[in-house]
């Protein structure tokens, strides 16, 4: 870890009936963004997410409400990358697997949170909003897609 970050990651995995490729189309989908993360209020961008690609919009995190940002790293079969500015800087990954009755989906989350005596407070707040969020994020994310299937 570089001098000078406070590095938060969290990592979770869920599994679902549903098929890879209907888990990834929600995840690479920015429309269906809010449906299962209640977090983001409002997005624009393309209709499917390719490498190089920029999502912006609405955000309500911790109370406030915030521009957000997603830059695509990497898209391939299974996996998605991005790198997101909501108020702190996150990298997310989305890994599908296949599984004999579906899928397995794992998220992991990488954030610098702020430093500080004021920042470690919010810094605590934070950790437990962004596990929160991710565990809830990834069940309405499986249920959607097994519904979809």
């Amino acid at each position: 870890m570089r001098q000078g970050r406070n590095l938060y990651r969290i990592q979770d995995r869920v599994t679902t009936r549903a098929e890879p490729e209907a888990v990834m189309e929600r995840v690479l989908s920015p429309k269906t963004w809010p449906e299962w993360q209640a977090e983001i209020k409002t997005v624009e961008g393309p209709d499917r997410m390719e490498d190089g690609d920029q999502v912006s919009g609405d955000a309500e995190l911790v109370g406030f409400k915030v521009q957000g940002r997603s830059d695509a790293h990497v898209v391939d079969e299974g996996l998605f990358i991005e790198d997101v500015i909501v108020g702190v800087r996150m990298v997310i990954t989305y890994e599908v697997r296949p599984t004999e009755s579906g899928s397995e989906i794992t998220r992991t989350l990488e954030a610098d949170l702020p430093r500080g005596f004021l920042g470690g407070i919010l810094s605590i707040v934070l950790r437990a909003k962004l596990r929160r969020m991710q565990k809830k994020l990834l069940s309405s994310l499986a249920g959607q897609a097994e519904a979809e299937a």
